[in-house]
């Protein structure tokens, strides 16, 4: 594959190429038989584009997956670009190519933000931007998306709470006569129909693009649905193309529409300052909430069951566990998993996002098990969690940086929140705790957000509780979120504590609480530590109604 895109290069007067990971719906969890990155580079992180010139193959990672990157791929073929926390992805792109040199993008794989970013940024170095309007990856190898008879079906209105044409009505009521609302972000066109599909590993959506107009909404899609109500038709994604009817003005949003869908509607296109579904999206009523109370009930069954078995049997592998972990989430009625399980035994907790758990990996005395998991239930919202559990009793060492993590957690899930409160707050008051603790001047590191948005999917923006842009917006109630400190070190292993709450209020004033009611590893826990608040948040926390139903 490099020697034919190097080849390609050279024919098409390139000297750079932008190999991205998602899809033309710009998704997280593109599946690897559709990710050209992969067939690349080898890498099968979530996120992380790569980029090829004649010469060099370069693979970005964030934090979350510098380890991985090393392990994937091949030191011989490829460099990997680690970014580390608040560094932009674009800009080191930008840094390693030449000046007066020509990169080529793909239009349906990039936003229309990233290409003015971009852009923006090139024009500064003198680099041409050459536009394609297909991918190489795809003429040389052929991706290939999972194939199911399976349709779009809505859920039930007891788990969405509102109907799809209430929701249709809130944004059409914004819009005038002439003018129409495009939505391509598949999170967003699955929340406002409530239509759910499990087609696609880790996924609850259907591929599907989105006109909503003052008097009703079009579904362009090749994938069976019911129709979600009286305000929606469908038709066929070819006819996409000539959706906008003479002089009406498209609305859109600039980070979810990619470049070739905007180029078919920029002559009479105007930009939204806020995805309005998106904000919908983020503020989950009291229905969804009382269904993801009900999924995360089953959710600490699943993890109760791993715990017991890492403390009662013998001879464990990763995979052994990975897969009572699926095995947990289906037989309690989940669809599929939210995500690919992050099992990871003794060191390899390092990794934050290790996905590859192994039968060659035996849990022993000593040994970290550091369990990221969740699931899709019925309605096709996501659950997510984290724990740290210990085979054995822990050193001295282990019990310092456990603790340190669950001071971390139960300080930001603490925090008193007011109505400007932002996700970048608490992410702070994580990182003061941290560095206090002197375990980063030990070479421990903390190279992700405090946590993310969970929804239909399972990185749900917004809200974001990191430090970013994303990070500054203010919390608002009934938002769902995560809290998930970690510490991580090469070669001895990490922590990650991890709870997906929601912003309420109780007696006029927010707080946040806790989804998941999983308690916390008593023995890795050195209570000389914690301070007097701390102690109590943690006794309280430990005694509360936890034990999941057998």
């Amino acid at each position: 594959m490099i020697k034919k895109l190097r080849k390609y290069l050279s024919e098409n007067s390139l000297d750079y190429l932008l190999v991205n990971t998602t899809d033309e719906f710009l998704v997280e969890y593109n599946e690897l038989t559709n990710c050209s990155r992969y067939y690349v580079t080898g890498f099968s992180g979530s996120t992380g584009d790569a980029l090829i010139s004649g010469e060099n193959l370069w693979q970005f990672a964030d934090g979350r997956y510098h380890e991985q990157a090393d392990k994937e791929t091949d030191p011989k073929t490829t460099t990997v670009v680690k970014l580390q926390l608040g560094e932009s992805f674009l800009e080191k792109m930008v840094e390693i190519i030449k000046p007066d040199s020509t990169l080529g993008v793909v239009s349906k794989k990039i936003s229309l933000n990233f290409y003015k970013i971009l852009k923006k940024k090139c024009l500064s170095k003198g680099i041409k931007i050459k536009v394609l309007d297909h991918d190489p990856v795809e003429l040389f190898h052929g991706l290939k998306t999972a194939e199911s008879s399976e349709p779009a079906k809505k859920i039930d209105i007891k788990i969405a709470g509102v109907s799809a044409d209430e929701k249709f009505l809130k944004i059409a009521k914004k819009l005038r006569k002439k003018q129409v609302y495009l939505e391509t972000n598949l999170e967003n066109i699955a929340y406002l129909t409530n239509l759910r599909q499990y087609k696609t590993p880790f996924s609850s959506v259907f591929k599907a693009k989105l006109a909503i107009y003052k008097d009703r909404a079009v579904i362009f899609t090749d994938e069976k649905i019911e129709i979600p109500g009286e305000h929606f038709e469908t038709k066929p994604m070819s006819e996409f193309k000539a959706f906008l009817p003479e002089k009406f003005e498209a609305l859109y949003v600039p980070s979810t529409i990619n470049l070739a869908d905007f180029r078919l509607i920029k002559r009479n296109a105007a930009p939204l300052r806020k995805n309005r579904i998106a904000l919908m999206k983020s503020i989950k009523n009291d229905a969804e909430i009382a269904h993801f109370k009900k999924n995360f009930e089953r959710t600490d069954r699943v993890v109760n069951k791993i715990s017991e078995m890492i403390a009662t049997q013998e001879n464990l592998d990763e995979k052994e566990l990975s897969d009572a972990v699926e095995k947990g989430y289906l037989e309690l009625g989940a669809r599929q998993l939210s995500f690919k399980t992050i099992l990871a035994a003794g060191t390899n907790s390092s990794i934050i996002h290790y996905s590859h758990p192994s039968r060659d990996v035996r849990v022993t005395d000593g040994d970290f098990v550091l369990l990221d998991c969740g699931g899709h239930f019925e309605g096709g919202y996501s659950t997510d969690i984290t724990r740290t559990f210990i085979k054995g009793m822990p050193d001295e060492l282990q019990k310092r940086v456990y603790t340190t993590v669950l001071k971390m957690f139960l300080n930001a899930y603490h925090h008193k929140v007011t109505s400007r409160t932002t996700g970048a707050t608490l992410d702070r008051i994580a990182r003061k705790i941290a560095k206090k603790s002197g375990l980063l001047e030990e070479g421990f590191n903390f190279n992700h957000g405090l946590g993310h948005g969970v929804g239909i999917n399972v990185h749900e923006m917004p809200p974001t509780i990191s430090s970013g842009a994303w990070g500054r917006k203010f919390l608002k109630e009934n938002m769902v979120f995560t809290i998930e400190p970690g510490l991580y070190k090469s070669g001895f292993g990490g922590v990650r504590l991890e709870n997906t709450v929601y912003l309420t209020k109780k007696d006029g004033d927010f707080v946040i609480q806790s989804l998941s009611k999983m308690k916390f590893e008593p023995k890795c826990i050195d209570e000389s530590l914690l301070n007097a608040q701390e102690k109590i948040w943690l006794k309280n926390w430990q005694e509360q109604n936890n034990s999941p139903k057998k």
